[in-house]
């Protein structure tokens, strides 16, 4: 350790040489010490011993600037002062505790940008969970479930995806307009006259009609039987539909001006479904 104002002074040469042997030593030194220079001059080098820092005297020589800090024992750099790095052309933006992240990453974790815009440890998530976006930030969520035979992922009541199991022999699947499930298959209504259900019956106005598209106000049906013959005497009603129906054969023709009750009309039983 060893520090020197650098000014030689007018003196005989032997105490000159001791002079200046002592600023070359304080050169090479750095002017190490544990208290700074009693002389200073900007640009000067100062190793300060108590601290292990090394430190340049700034322009102004009116402070010091640290550089770095040893490590004497294991005789390496222990940490570098400096508000920015370059790489090359680049310049690392990133904060020491963003470069931190990286040593200390746990097994499976992620770095991502958390809600705060700060570089963040997102740390993994338990067993079958799957990692999800709400448009905005990351997180961990509940994955599909694991499927048996049979069974489909739907969203359940509380919204959350879930496993429907199947339903037994012959359910088919349902809707109430809200959530899903299982139920009996719908049998035919045995209600007479109602809707989907079917009827024999006779059409009171003209014409050939035929089957699949010509629909009918059940008012202009009268019901009938497998023979429906002249005047709605022979297995024709007199008895009217309601609802709207479909013609699923084809009507006979029905001559104009004559009626059911004349004697003469030909009319002809033919099958219909209630549509509504």
């Amino acid at each position: 350790m060893s520090q020197h104002d650098f000014n030689i002074a007018n003196q005989l040469f032997p105490a000159t040489r001791a002079d200046l042997n002592s600023a070359f030593v304080a050169l090479a030194s750095n002017s190490s010490g544990d208290a700074e220079p009693t002389t200073t001059y900007a640009n000067q080098w100062w190793y300060e011993t108590d601290t292990n820092t090394l430190k340049l005297r700034n322009e102004a020589n009116n402070a010091w600037v640290s550089i770095c800090v040893l490590d004497q024992s294991n005789n390496n750099v222990l940490s570098i002062t400096t508000q920015g790095l370059t790489l090359g052309a680049t310049a690392i933006t990133a904060s020491g505790a963003d470069i931190n992240l990286l040593d200390s990453l746990t097994r499976g974790s992620i770095i991502y940008g958390n809600n705060s815009g700060v570089t963040s440890e997102l740390v993994k998530g338990g067993a079958g969970t799957v990692l999800t976006s709400d448009g905005t930030d990351l997180s961990w969520s509940a994955g599909p479930p694991t499927l048996t035979r049979g069974q489909i992922i739907y969203s359940n009541p509380s919204g959350t995806t879930a496993a429907l199991s199947p339903g037994t022999a012959s359910q088919v699947l349902t809707s109430d307009g809200t959530d899903i499930s299982w139920s009996a298959a719908a049998g035919g209504s045995t209600t007479f006259g109602a809707v989907s259900t079917y009827c024999l019956a006779y059409y009171t106005g003209l014409g050939n009609n035929n089957g699949g598209t010509f629909t009918v106000s059940g008012s202009s049906l009268r019901t009938a039987n497998t023979y429906t013959g002249h005047g709605g005497t022979n297995g024709a009603s007199s008895s009217s539909l309601t609802g709207t129906w479909r013609l699923m054969g084809n009507t006979g023709y029905f001559n104009s001006g004559q009626t059911v009750s004349g004697g003469n009309s030909n009319v002809s039983g033919s099958l219909f479904v209630r549509i509504s």
